[in-house]
């Protein structure tokens, strides 16, 4: 006898895909039911697992291979500068990268050890600047305090007015490390003495000692300055200021 039963059947113009589910899996357990998912979306899942494995394929030679070969070209054009035209090309071609900046303060040194203060001054600010262009990492940072230090001292030995307050700058930035800060402090209160202001002197070996940790690396020479100049034990206050009489 035939078969009356109404059968299910797509609705006309509908072209989703139907999962014809057997009547075996209508009561399929949680194993059953993720063989069938298995069975209907294998090749989509081996596709977009090969996109994965080939992605960090691609990611692991852009980081293994192409930048270490980018380093070691980099590093073969910093060792081929052995003049300052060099060494100042090499920095504007690479303004971004730490290197930059070495080779700039190398030509800095450089003029500075020639007594060339002004330019070194100016070759040391762009030192600096090209550590600000160059990142946040320690060294980066490092050599950045380090070049606008020798900017000021090199001010501050060609008789550039600008050189102290520039120290000052350096001193009171927290934001630099207490290495180059403690140099800068110690330096100023040793110019005070030069000149002979021992209560300037006093107040920089002072903030040394408030600023800095109690171990810092510059406490023996602030020790030797004291011991050298007795007045800074007991320093004379400046005279008080008196008003002009009417």
């Amino acid at each position: 006898m035939p078969d009356d039963s109404p059968k299910k059947k797509p609705p006309g113009g509908d072209d989703r895909n139907l999962v014809v589910v057997d009547d075996d899996f209508k009561n399929a357990d949680a194993e059953d039911r993720l063989w069938l998912f298995w069975e209907r979306n294998k090749d989509l899942i081996l596709r977009g697992a090969f996109a994965i494995v080939v992605a960090t394929l691609g990611l692991l030679l852009y980081e293994f291979v192409w930048k270490a070969g980018r380093r070691e070209a980099l590093h073969e054009d910093y060792n081929a500068c052995l003049d300052e035209p060099a060494r100042r090309a090499f920095a504007a071609k690479h303004a971004g990268e730490p290197l930059a900046v070495v080779a700039m303060a190398e030509v800095a040194d450089d003029l500075k050890a020639s007594a060339k203060f002004a330019e070194a001054a100016k070759a040391f600010d762009e030192a600096a600047r090209l550590a600000g262009l160059a990142g946040e990492t320690a060294v980066v940072k490092a050599l950045g305090a380090r070049a606008r230090l020798e900017a000021a001292l090199a001010r501050v030995d060609g008789g550039d007015a600008t050189g102290e307050p520039a120290l000052a700058a350096l001193a009171n930035d927290e934001a630099v490390a207490e290495t180059w800060r403690g140099y800068a402090m110690l330096t100023l209160a040793n110019l005070a003495v030069a000149k002979g202001d021992l209560p300037a002197a006093t107040k920089w070996l002072n903030l040394m000692d408030k600023r800095l940790r109690k171990d810092h690396v510059w406490r023996e020479y602030k020790d030797s300055l004291i011991r050298s100049e007795p007045g800074l034990l007991n320093p004379v206050a400046a005279p008080a200021v008196v008003p002009p009489t009417k």
